[in-house]
């Protein structure tokens, strides 16, 4: 099928056809838009898919632009954002330490990731529970009323502001019970009410609390508060 002239709309026959501009023209109808000049393909300048001459191409022209703040703002990030300016400040930087402010919850979550490092890296996990399946029943060193309590519902004992939430009643020493427990892992308190010891420490004062929980004193340091029963083990 024939294509038709870009300019006359007349269909173009291959002999005369001149393809330029992704358009087919006739030859005598490739003519300059402003004057109507006959053009080639040496002497032609296109613009927008149309031929021009050289004295009548459409010449880009800048128009001035006052210097606002908002355009002196625009400018300042388009230069921040380029590469150079990035690959010079990454070079400047590097080697640099960026300071984090060491607020509680950073301190807090600092802390338990490194709990979960040490238990992951000496393999106290599969040490638990591992002691969890052996471990025989907790005695009784505490009588008190009500359902079992956990950790939350105990925060009272150490908090002077609240009212307690359970009774407790020191039972008697007997000769089934332990004097004092031995710690059998490394604990790193979590909580301002817990307490911190190593493999060995004795715990003396002990009172449990719940299936998972006690109290006690370190021996060694003579700190007091809560620990987990489950990393000691009565001596």
């Amino acid at each position: 099928m024939n294509k038709t002239c870009a300019r006359c709309l007349r269909t173009v026959y291959p002999v005369e056809e001149m393809k330029c501009l992704d358009k087919s023209w006739h030859k005598g109808c490739f003519t300059c838009e402003s004057c109507g000049m006959t053009l080639n393909m040496k002497n032609y300048k296109g613009y927008d898919k149309l031929p021009y001459c050289h004295a009548h191409y459409p010449t880009t022209k800048f128009t001035t632009v006052a210097d606002t703040p908002e355009n002196r703002r625009l400018a300042k990030n388009t230069k921040t954002q380029s590469q150079v300016e990035y690959q010079k400040q990454f070079v400047q930087d590097k080697g640099c330490k960026i300071s984090v402010a060491d607020d509680p919850e950073t301190v807090r979550a600092r802390r338990n990731t490194q709990n979960q490092s040490a238990v992951m890296y000496t393999g106290q996990l599969q040490q638990r529970e591992q002691s969890e399946q052996h471990r025989p029943a907790p005695e009784a060193g505490t009588a008190y009323s009500g359902p079992p309590a956990s950790k939350q519902s105990v925060g009272s004992l150490f908090d002077p502001g609240q009212k307690p939430q359970m009774q407790q009643q020191q039972m008697p020493p007997s000769a089934g019970q332990p004097n004092k427990y031995r710690a059998i892992y490394d604990y790193l308190a979590a909580d301002q009410d817990e307490v911190s010891f190593k493999e060995g420490d004795l715990v003396v004062n002990w009172q449990h609390i719940d299936e998972g929980w006690m109290t006690g004193t370190i021996e060694r340091t003579g700190q007091k508060g809560m620990l987990p029963s489950n990393y000691v083990q009565p001596v």
